[in-house]
């Protein structure tokens, strides 16, 4: 195996996504649906509906429009332990990449525990977030360090 001395690092600026936003408008919307169609006293449904609807406008400022403090807008890792994540308020944190996280090949979502917070932080990149080639890229990195990274704290 190679070291990560001589590893590429890998940078990337991500950018809102068209197939994200459709996603979590469809899994929202359908929520929706199904609290109106279950059989539910009327006030539970109204009580439910606002917190749904707040749910998917937050996701989607997060991660659309990339406004907000949790918001990722950059990336980078040199193939080590440690990732700088540039985020919308224009600072940059150091985070660790947590075993927890999914790559597949149209979405990864990389989840990040940072010294600052005791909260995950999660960092969903779909296909059409960054360039064809940097997906590619660090899908292919990401699988390969499957088996080192840090394992979720229950």
């Amino acid at each position: 195996m190679s070291s990560t001395r001589f590893a590429i690092p890998f940078r990337g600026a991500l950018k809102g996504s068209l197939l994200l936003a459709i996603a979590l408008i469809f899994i929202h919307g359908g929520a929706l649906f199904w609290l109106f169609s279950f059989v539910l006293p009327l006030w539970v449904k109204f009580v439910v509906a606002p917190v749904i609807i707040g749910s998917a406008l937050q996701q989607l400022r997060c991660h659309l429009l990339q406004k907000g403090k949790r918001a990722v807008t950059g990336l980078e890792w040199d193939g080590g332990d440690e990732w700088q994540l540039q985020m919308a308020q224009g600072q940059s944190i150091s985070a660790r990449l947590l075993g927890s996280s999914f790559v597949s090949p149209w979405l990864i979502v990389l989840n990040f525990k940072t010294a600052t917070s005791r909260r995950l932080l999660p960092v969903i990149i779909m296909a059409d977030t960054i360039d064809s080639t940097s997906f590619r890229r660090l899908t292919s990195k990401l699988r390969r360090l499957a088996g080192t990274v840090e394992k979720p704290v229950v």
